[in-house]
């Protein structure tokens, strides 16, 4: 059976899965990001258009720069998921392992997954998997196989979706079909400049000293770049770690750099994000480790000193 045939039962599946089910649990990864947040938003939202009793979780708390989308209120931070229903049906989205969701998730009729991610585990019941730039593509596109209209608070969610994994349609992921999208949501009601607003124009003062520490850390080496976060920077700039998303791109953005990492201490732990202009696959690098992510956009996390954990990672790409 091809590839395509296999994605084309699995979306008739999945859509039948959907109608056939009372009960939608949505389920956000790990350290939830706009891709993850937009998604399940409007997913939420395209549940309820149908009817449907739908219902929010992820591990970690809503991060506040996404606290405009719509149903944020209705997210639930647990460890494990409650009881679930009969009739119902768990969607994970965005999330590529099953422990980067919700413990429990397997514990339902059906679990969906629904992910862009190349190197997902395919751990769902019905696995979704499609090489597009968010997410929030693919659930644009169910928007239409389910019959549901775009509205305005759904353009805004896919936006969010699409444009956060994407660099405002900056990176190698976006392409003509994604800026087509973008178009339509324009046309559905998208209020652009509000969006725009709360995504980049929202920083507090705090999270710029954070960023500032990271920048003046910053180190260049034939085309690498690289800097570091530790745990006692977030509590003298009295930021969270949420607010280190999106730093690691803009290490990018310094002249005649191909790959950039961003080592963040997180207790005992080092997250480590990492870049690429396309011309090494950092999600190699990030596999070494057990994680994970895209050719261009990956990340891992490791257990040591700082000092430590940034010479593993610089001799791995070094390696390459």
């Amino acid at each position: 059976m091809s590839r395509v045939t296999m994605e084309n039962e699995n979306k008739a599946l999945l859509i039948t899965t959907l109608k056939d089910s009372d009960i939608w649990i949505l389920v956000s990864h790990v350290k939830p990001d706009g891709d993850t947040l937009g998604s399940a938003s409007a997913l939420f939202k395209i549940g309820l258009s149908l009817g449907k009793d739908v219902r929010w979780y992820g591990k970690d708390p809503f991060p506040e720069r996404y606290r405009f989308l719509f149903a944020s209120e209705r997210y639930e931070s647990v460890q494990s998921l409650p009881d679930i229903p009969e009739h119902s049906v768990v969607i994970a989205l965005d999330v590529s392992t099953l422990d980067r969701g919700v413990e429990g998730m397997s514990k339902g009729e059906k679990l969906v997954v629904i992910d862009h991610h190349g190197d997902n585990a395919r751990f769902g019941d019905i696995n979704l998997i499609e090489d597009v730039s968010s997410v929030g593509e693919m659930i644009y596109r169910l928007a239409g196989d389910l019959n549901v209209s775009i509205s305005a608070d759904m353009a805004e969610s896919i936006y969010v979706a699409i444009a956060t994994d994407t660099g405002g349609m900056t990176f190698s992921n976006t392409g003509g079909k994604t800026l087509r999208i973008v178009a339509d949501l324009l046309d559905c009601g998208l209020p652009l400049q509000r969006v725009v607003r709360m995504l980049y124009h929202n920083d507090t003062v705090e999270r710029l000293h954070l960023w500032g520490r990271a920048y003046e850390r910053v180190v260049r080496l034939d085309g690498l770049c690289y800097s570091w976060l530790y745990d006692a920077d977030f509590e003298e700039t009295h930021t969270e770690q949420d607010d280190t998303e999106s730093l690691v791109n803009s290490l990018m953005k310094i002249k005649d750099t191909k790959v950039a990492v961003l080592f963040v201490e997180n207790d005992k732990d080092v997250k480590v994000s990492l870049r690429s202009d396309g011309s090494l696959s950092v999600r190699e690098i990030a596999h070494l480790w057990n994680g994970g992510g895209h050719p261009c956009a990956s990340g891992c996390r490791l257990t040591g000193p700082m000092d430590e954990v940034i010479a593993r990672v610089l001799d791995s790409i070094y390696k390459r």
